[in-house]
């Protein structure tokens, strides 16, 4: 089986064990459908949340359904709330995707007071690098799995066979300057004092982003063996415990330095 067949049956296991998870608590933060939080974990007056944010290269058909397993199990397994975000995922309007995480980051840190850690995962990990290295909102602690770190390179080689292209727009697509505002590679040089508040974790096996979007990136990162793209939010895989341990130690760190 190659990389690519296991990562497409990965996936559809993982639909079908989330399918299984009692839904969390529906929170919504704007009027669209899609602007909603789905809490799990402790109850949501506790310690500060952390907040995921599922993938799906950015796709109108790909939502938080299959991120539910991994949201309830960091719950249980860091003894906080999970904030799983839904956000507009609307081709040709990235800024609408960016803007909903702006409202969550805004709307979480006026009940908690402090800086909730992010976790994102593939298009998900772009999305919380864009958070951390926005320069209007306060640094939070910050893990990138698999993400897609560098757009332009990511068009260039045309991941997700063109969904950057899609997500961004043709026009936009088209000049890096108009996308600069939303690549975490060129966000990143305008803020390098936050670079020690943010990880990234990549399997080495990754069919679906390559390893070098976070090898080559200035984000420190660490290569997990043999995982491929889903075994990182995938609490059954080997991975799970490294990536557990990382977002633990990220947690911790924040509420020590922020």
């Amino acid at each position: 089986m190659t990389i690519q067949a296991k990562e497409t049956a990965a996936l559809r296991s993982l639909l079908a064990r989330s399918a299984q998870i009692a839904p969390g608590r529906i929170e919504s933060y704007g009027p669209d459908p899609e602007q909603l939080i789905e809490w799990f974990g402790e109850d949501v007056s506790g310690p500060t949340p952390l907040v995921l944010v599922h993938g799906g290269y950015f796709r109108p058909s790909t939502d938080r359904s299959h991120a539910r397993f991994a949201a309830a199990e960091l719950g249980r397994e860091l003894a906080r709330p999970v904030a799983l975000v839904e956000y507009r995922r609307v081709s040709g309007h990235p800024d609408a995707s960016t803007a909903d995480l702006c409202t969550v980051s805004d709307l979480l840190e006026g009940i908690y007071g402090g800086s909730a850690a992010w976790v994102g995962h593939s298009a998900g990990g772009t999305l919380v690098l864009h958070r951390a290295f926005d320069q209007v909102r306060p640094p939070v602690p910050t893990v990138a799995l698999a993400p897609i770190v560098d757009l332009r390179r990511g068009l260039r080689d045309r991941l997700g066979d063109g969904a950057i292209e899609a997500w961004l727009g043709a026009r936009t697509a088209a000049k890096p300057s108009r996308y600069a505002h939303l690549d975490p590679s060129r966000m990143l040089t305008e803020v390098p004092e936050r670079l020690p508040y943010v990880v990234a974790l990549h399997g080495q096996a990754d069919a679906t982003v390559p390893v070098s979007q976070s090898g080559e990136s200035r984000i420190a990162h660490r290569l997990l063996a043999g995982a491929h793209h889903y075994d990182l939010i995938d609490p059954e895989s080997p991975a799970w415990a490294e990536v557990v341990q990382c977002i633990r130690h990220q947690v911790a760190a924040g509420a020590a330095d922020l």
